[in-house]
């Protein structure tokens, strides 16, 4: 008889944090690859890979933590989650999104906004976020009026998570929903895929026991390496013609190997200090990183996309990350240094002085 009873996963712990400092590291690189150095898909590189490790195991964690054993999803505690997570989520980056807008940084007409409806969902990752959460907490709400048994609630929220991957992260199917370009734009429908990997969290933390189980499987973890690393490699014929099936495969692939990989190992003592340091304040770095992010770099970086180094280019961008990561955490210090600022800048819960 399975075991539902609650994750063994405390709120706060090392591999987890560290795991999320790799991921927030792997977006800020992104980032300095893309907006500052201008590595585009049909320049070779290392981001397409780490694409893979990013945003689907971020959505992954999110769910991890979102479920909690013996919840009661009435009516006060479902506005309650939607609040919590608008304070701590939406409103901090709506706030972070009106500076930047205003600040708008340019270098010799280069500049991070297009004026475009999709400048709304510039902060895309934070937005989904706070969305998923949403979705989640209204499903749940549902199932609770309807009095439905666990069993139910997984196949309710497994068919609901697969089928806005197949809607949203589909472009053949994406393409044809009978809404206009603007109201995608707006709604920032084309992230609503990350769903999928945000129920597969909260199924993971319901069922950790079989999760757990199937992590320390080697056979298991043998084929997901074998997978990932043949989808890599033949990336090039798969994406052109099965691309759906190459990110399904290498988003789950991707999902498990970093999760057991940060389970299993601990990484060197400075590195893993640093990656516990950024993964506890992933959402300040990632709000606040853009601002450090060097767009003038792009014109002295043009031998990386016209004789493209991989290895160097990977070692440049980490770099690079590194430092505006550091002056991210600064910034995230001093305003942290005032409850009220980290309350209202921030989204971080306001206590009262005893």
């Amino acid at each position: 008889m399975e075991n539902n009873t609650p994750s063994p996963i405390p709120q706060r712990i090392e591999f987890i944090d560290a795991l999320k400092g790799f991921l927030i590291l792997s977006v800020v690189m992104c980032h300095v690859a893309g907006f500052c150095i201008g590595i585009q898909d049909d320049i070779p590189s290392f981001q397409p890979i780490l694409f893979e490790f990013r945003n689907p195991p971020f959505f992954f964690v999110s769910g991890l933590f979102a479920y909690k054993a013996g919840t009661v999803w009435n009516g006060s505690h479902l506005a309650s989650v939607i609040k919590k997570k608008f304070t701590a989520i939406a409103l901090p980056t709506t706030i972070f999104l009106l500076v930047l807008l205003y600040v708008h940084p340019s270098y010799n007409g280069r500049t991070f906004m297009h004026d475009s409806l999709e400048d709304v969902w510039f902060h895309w990752f934070t937005y989904a976020l706070f969305v998923f959460f949403v979705f989640y907490a209204v499903i749940e709400f549902v199932l609770h009026l309807f009095r439905c048994n666990d069993t139910v609630k997984d196949i309710v929220l497994l068919g609901i998570g697969a089928l806005c991957y197949l809607l949203f992260s589909v472009p053949s199917v994406y393409d044809k929903l009978p809404f206009s370009i603007d109201v995608k734009q707006v709604l920032g429908m084309s992230y609503w895929g990350f769903f999928l990997f945000f129920v597969l969290g909260i199924m993971a933390k319901k069922h950790y026991t079989h999760f757990e189980r199937f992590l320390h499987h080697r056979w298991y973890m043998a084929a997901c390496i074998v997978i990932f690393l043949l989808f890599n490699i033949f990336s090039t014929p798969l994406m052109a013609n099965h691309f759906n099936l190459f990110r399904i495969v290498t988003y789950l692939t991707g999902i498990i190997l970093v999760f057991t990989f940060f389970k299993t190992y601990t990484l060197p003592n400075r590195i893993n200090k640093f990656l516990l340091i950024t993964g506890k304040r992933t959402l300040d770095i990632y709000l606040i990183h853009y601002f450090f992010l060097p767009l003038g770099l792009y014109y002295q970086a043009s031998i990386f996309r016209e004789t493209p180094m991989p290895v160097i280019e990977l070692l440049l961008t980490m770099s690079i990350s590194v430092i505006v990561i550091a002056l991210s955490l600064l910034v995230s210090y001093v305003i942290r240094l005032s409850p009220v600022t980290a309350h209202f800048i921030l989204g971080e819960k306001l206590t009262k002085d005893k």
